[in-house]
């Protein structure tokens, strides 16, 4: 397996774990300190990795074409099963280092260039976006009560500073 397919399997097996362990109620509530919910972070991860998928076929992901479906952010079992299903593509998948384009505009009334990227830079980038919002994530966990899987909102690189340092991270 490609090791940044690796990469992501772990981190989404990471938010199997921890939808597992929340109730739907959980899941479904909106915070609203961040006006946000648990489900709605998570369908926005969900989200990304769909258009990953996507793009792959035609060489072009745009990120910012996603559906919004509201099901992945009330229906934690849904969710659960997403996640499962886009671990079992990265099991199943080999990428090859091929170059993609990007599309992502943060001012929708302006045309944006599209910019190259590889499978492995995409890759990289959805471990990352998928853990900021994990971190995001623990928070409104732990405004509800919750716990977390150990480990769960932080990078791999920052998990190992604390295991291998005497910062306090």
């Amino acid at each position: 397996m490609n090791p940044y397919s690796s990469e992501n399997c772990q981190i989404l097996e990471q938010g199997i774990l921890l939808l597992e362990s929340i109730s739907n109620e959980s899941y479904e509530r909106k915070f609203e300190v961040m006006d946000a919910s648990i489900g709605g972070h998570f369908r926005h991860i969900l989200e990304h990795y769909d258009l990953f998928w996507e793009g792959l076929k035609t060489g072009h992901i745009d990120y910012d074409n996603r559906k919004r479906n509201p099901k992945l952010e009330t229906d934690r079992l849904y969710a659960i099963s997403s996640l499962l299903d886009c671990t079992s593509k990265f099991q199943k998948e080999t990428f090859s280092s091929e170059s993609v384009v990007i599309s992502q505009n943060y001012n929708p009334w302006e045309s944006v260039p599209m910019i190259p990227s590889s499978i492995n830079r995409e890759l990289k980038f959805l471990v990352s976006h998928t853990v900021h919002h994990y971190a995001i994530v623990s928070i409104l966990v732990k405004l509800d009560g919750g716990t977390l899987p150990n480990g769960f909102g932080f990078s791999p690189a920052t998990l190992f500073a604390k295991a291998t340092t005497d910062l306090k991270i």
